[in-house]
């Protein structure tokens, strides 16, 4: 089968599903729509011809999902970059040299303060593009951009990618989709970071990692989740030992591994429901 027929296949199978979709609303059938959307992108994935860039495969949700001749017309300008831990993507108030579409590893996007303190404002994995306010002109972060997880993923140039996007009608769709959601979770963020605990902004942190990783191993240390939440040291080794001894998640150096997702939810705040709504959007961890 070639790629466009391929590309053919996967575009008749979404609109099957989404046929589905139209169905089950119309009779009342009881069919979980976010979990259709999450395995119709699962599918969608599997039916195309997998995308590569300089023989690097492509795993970024929003570049296997744009149509081949919106690929096509980035892929020149795409070039392959690896994300080591601690590494500074853009730093805040500074013009954006570039935009990354991760294939793996998560970024933090930090908020930091003269004063050396900083708390997360959000987190970019496969799912999503570093430099997202490109497509609304801005090309200036109100946030540093840091690599939390390591990975490797693809970098455009910024002014490059601003060129080309009034070319690119579904990427251009999708990009201003996410920053709506992004909108969405970030007023959540500022009201989660004002009035809830450090153990749920915590259990919330660790959920919305473990959404973007395919194992159970999260590799941070205490001293990034306490930059990440805003708080000390000792305060999150003390949260981090309490999960542990409730049978939460297992810690050794540099790594936590989640153990019980379903007593982490319990033990988050209601943001988290607020953010997990958009998984399945995503191509996130479905939810459960």
């Amino acid at each position: 089968m070639t790629c466009r027929q391929c590309a053919h296949a996967g575009e008749a199978r979404l609109r099957d599903v989404r046929h589905a979709v139209r169905l089950a609303k119309i009779f009342g059938f009881g069919i979980n729509e976010s979990n259709l959307l999450f395995f119709m992108l699962v599918e969608q994935a599997e039916l195309v011809t997998k995308r590569f860039v300089a023989d690097k495969p492509v795993r970024n949700n929003l570049l296997t999902l744009i149509p081949e001749s919106e690929f096509d017309a980035m892929k020149p300008h795409l070039q392959f970059v690896v994300f080591d831990v601690g590494e500074c993507l853009e730093r805040a108030g500074e013009p954006l040299r570039a935009a990354y579409f991760p294939n793996r590893g998560i970024c933090s996007l930090l908020v930091e303060t003269s004063d050396a303190r900083s708390v997360e404002v959000g987190l970019a994995g496969y799912e999503e593009i570093v430099g997202l306010t490109l497509v609304g002109g801005v090309d200036r972060l109100p946030y540093s951009v840091v690599v939390q997880a390591a990975g490797e993923g693809f970098r455009i140039a910024s002014s490059t990618m601003k060129r080309i996007l009034a070319f690119m009608p579904e990427l251009t769709r999708m990009l201003v989709r996410h920053l709506a959601i992004r909108s969405v979770e970030r007023s959540q963020n500022a009201a989660c970071n004002r009035h809830h605990s450090l153990e749920q902004r915590l259990a919330k942190l660790l959920l919305t990692v473990h959404d973007r990783l395919d194992t159970d191993d999260i590799s941070v240390t205490h001293d990034f989740l306490s930059r990440m939440i805003g708080t000390d040291r000792t305060s999150v080794s003390l949260a981090v030992g309490d999960f542990e001894s409730r049978g939460m998640l297992t810690r050794r150096r540099g790594i936590i591994g989640i153990r019980n997702r379903q007593m982490l939810e319990k033990e988050s705040c209601e943001c988290y429901q607020v953010v997990k709504q958009f998984n399945s959007e995503l191509a996130l961890r479905p939810n459960s």
